[in-house]
């Protein structure tokens, strides 16, 4: 085997003659030296830093399993207030106050004086229930839906049934009257943060389609109970009733505790605005000749056309 080059035979030399031999080359021992204590420093670095690295990684596991367990204890606290009766009351409230929106869009309406009618009676509202009647299809529910655009504190329920106040209190998300009446209340507070809102107090809107032929007793004395509460929690209840028997039938404890706003036929200018607005204006007299003036009938009519259907 061939001798480093940095060996030299020392046989024969005294130990003075080897410290001379030597002496000349200690910069390569301690550069040796050095080079290893770096190499061993870089490991240790490394190991240092795989150790941290390491370490690192397990903060942010921990971290972030700490985060799910709070998100997910969040979402269930969430739940849970959301099914407690003052979550149910909130929610509820929210819904109540955003913007009435009516079924159709405001440029497929015509404006009738009706409609300002109904707005001046919300306005001006202190007590007793308004009854909004008139015959099939003479349009009171978009004249009632008009009136009501945009307006806060409306809550509109479709009565179909005789058991409809515990049908009206699922479809608001509370479980009974109490929490009902809680939601208004709390409406009627609400609504003083609106003051260009057309009205001050919260509205009770009943719908009552021709079907229902039941409950129309409960129906106003709820409307009385209501409608004449304590002026702080008092709502005022508004009847949309389809069929004018139901309206005639509506009793909230005689005529002066009640407002009744009759909707009738179209007169012969609203009838040519409202076929202008379907297209048909130069046409309105034979539209009014085949179906009268009741809206309901022109919107029909003009809805036949479409379908290639004649006017007879």
């Amino acid at each position: 085997m061939v001798a480093p080059a940095y060996a030299s035979d020392t046989s024969g030399l005294d130990f003075q003659q080897f410290v001379e031999e030597f002496a000349g080359k200690k910069d390569f021992f301690v550069e040796l030296a050095s080079a290893t204590l770096s190499v061993a420093g870089t490991a240790l670095a490394v190991a240092g830093t795989a150790v941290a690295v390491a370490q690192l990684d397990q903060a942010k596991r921990s971290a972030d399993e700490a985060k799910r367990s709070a998100d997910e204890a969040k979402r269930s606290a969430d739940e849970a207030f959301k099914a407690s009766p003052e979550g149910k009351i909130q929610q509820a409230l929210a819904k109540a106050m955003e913007p009435f929106e009516p079924s159709r869009p405001q440029d497929e309406v015509i404006q009738r004086p009706v409609m300002e009618t109904l707005r001046q009676r919300i306005a001006s509202w202190q007590q007793h229930a308004t009854i909004i009647g008139g015959r099939y299809q003479s349009g009171k529910s978009v004249a009632t839906e008009e009136a009501l655009r945009g307006a806060r504190g409306v809550v509109r329920f479709t009565i179909r049934s005789a058991e409809w106040t515990d049908r009206m209190c699922k479809h608001l998300g509370v479980d009974d009257e109490g929490l009902f009446k809680e939601v208004m209340r709390r409406a009627r507070e609400k609504l003083k943060d609106f003051p260009d809102n057309l009205t001050k107090f919260p509205i009770l809107l009943l719908e009552v389609p021709r079907t229902t032929t039941k409950g129309i007793n409960l129906i106003s004395s709820t409307a009385k109970d209501v409608a004449t509460d304590k002026i702080g929690s008092a709502i005022h209840v508004i009847v949309s009733a389809s069929s004018a028997a139901v309206a005639l039938a509506f009793d909230a404890g005689g005529t002066e505790r009640q407002e009744d706003i009759w909707v009738g036929d179209l007169t012969e200018e609203e009838a040519k605005e409202f076929l202008a607005l379907h297209g048909h204006g130069n046409k309105w007299e034979d539209f009014v000749d085949a179906c009268g003036f009741r809206i309901g009938d022109l919107a029909k009519a003009c809805e036949n056309l479409k379908k290639g259907m004649s006017l007879d």
